[in-house]
């Protein structure tokens, strides 16, 4: 009310409603203009056993225009306009806000509307002002909007490219309005997006040993507005590939771990990782990365297995589960020595280490390494030494 009827000479004060009508009047007449009890925002400070407060008018001779208990907005405004000395001319006003709102998908085109209200008796020519998100600003013009008529108004088309929650806003600029509170109407839209990125891939790296198994893992991220499922394919040339899903929240990342690769190849082989979202996937220029690797002779490669005086069988079950029985055969008495080695030329384990009478032996590896924990799945060498012999063959465990 204030804002509306201040500059036409209005006062607006709330008092304590045990003050009795001379108090009350003769705080009126102290004021230029009209005096109105408060429109409801201290009823609860002026409640008195769970009273109504009352509300009035009292114009500056101290007489009571208006008294009701409660709050009847439309009454009280007719009331103060036929007694403030400035009449009230002009004044247009946003009705309803009609686009956009709720929600849309990225990249649709909205026609933006409102609908507006010439509430006095003046034909008024006025700019009406469409604000979407930081995006859009747009102006058009009502020419000789008509006293008392309501018209429907659209603005040029808007494309959704921002994404989240924008702030929309309407707003009528008749410079002489005299009516400021119903000049604007405001909401929210709500623009979504599916975008699922492969932001990275984290393994392998750019080299790779053969016969070393490589666990292949990639960083996905939804860069959307909704949760999502996003699909990860992974290729290795023409002889890997594996597929696995995981679901995101909107502005998470997390790392998708595929099934193990173990190099057979020597040379350099292309990688490559596709993702997308279960729906339509909005943005695609993110859902591909490429790189290379190249892969080298491992640490400590497989030799021949024997010669006509000693033999290296390797491991009865090849891959094996959790470990290997080693076998091999001396045609003499010989010192050996049997050990397990990583692809990349680590000692392991030492299985065994002295001298073996002639005949065939077995040599349990368990699994483990010299320190008694599980070396998992891989690919390892079994390196025999017996005199100047030397013999390496190769396991792979899967477990």
């Amino acid at each position: 009310m204030q804002v509306d009827y201040g500059p036409h000479g209005f006062t607006s004060m709330p008092i304590n409603i045990q003050d009795d009508w001379d108090i009350i009047k003769s705080y009126a007449r102290q004021h230029p203009g009209l005096y109105l009890k408060d429109n409801g925002s201290f009823w609860n400070t002026y409640k008195q056993t769970n009273a109504v407060p009352l509300n009035y008018v009292i114009d500056t001779a101290g007489i009571i225009r208006y008294v009701v208990e409660g709050w009847n907005e439309a009454a009280v405004r007719a009331v103060i306009e036929q007694y403030l000395p400035d009449v009230i001319e002009h004044d247009v006003g946003v009705v309803r806000l009609m686009a956009p709102t709720g929600s849309a998908d990225s990249g649709t085109t909205i026609v933006p509307a409102c609908s507006l209200r010439n509430y006095r008796s003046f034909a008024e020519t006025y700019p009406v002002r469409m604000r979407i998100g930081t995006s859009y600003d747009t102006t058009v013009t009502i020419t000789s909007h008509q006293p008392g008529q309501t018209v429907y108004v659209e603005f040029p088309q808007w494309t959704t490219a921002e994404r989240g929650q924008l702030a929309v806003a309407c707003t009528t600029e008749l410079a002489d309005d005299d009516i400021g509170s119903n000049n604007a109407a405001t909401s929210t839209v709500m623009v979504n997006v599916d975008d699922i990125a492969v932001s990275a891939i984290l393994a392998p790296a750019d080299t790779a040993e053969l016969g070393r198994g490589v666990v292949p893992a990639v960083e996905v991220r939804n860069l959307g507005t909704l949760s999502d499922m996003a699909r990860v394919r992974f290729y290795i040339s023409d002889f890997y590939y594996d597929t696995a899903r995981v679901s995101l929240q909107p502005g998470k990342t997390d790392t998708v771990v595929l099934d193990i690769w173990t190099p057979a190849l020597l040379g350099a082989f292309p990688v490559r990782c596709t993702c997308a979202t279960i729906r339509t996937d909005q943005v695609t220029s993110n859902n591909e990365l490429s790189q290379s690797v190249f892969v080298q002779p491992a640490g400590i490669e497989e030799q021949p297995a024997g010669n006509a005086r000693f033999t290296l069988f390797g491991s009865s079950q090849n891959p094996a589960r959790a470990g290997a029985t080693i076998r091999y055969a001396l045609e003499e008495t010989s010192p050996v020595d049997l050990r397990i080695f990583s692809a990349t030329g680590e000692l392991v384990r030492v299985l065994e280490t002295g001298v073996q009478p002639a005949g065939p032996h077995r040599a349990l590896w368990d699994g483990k390494d010299e320190l008694g924990r599980p070396v998992g799945r891989g690919t390892w060498f079994c390196r025999m030494i017996a005199g100047s012999f030397q013999a390496v063959s190769k396991l792979t465990t899967i477990e």
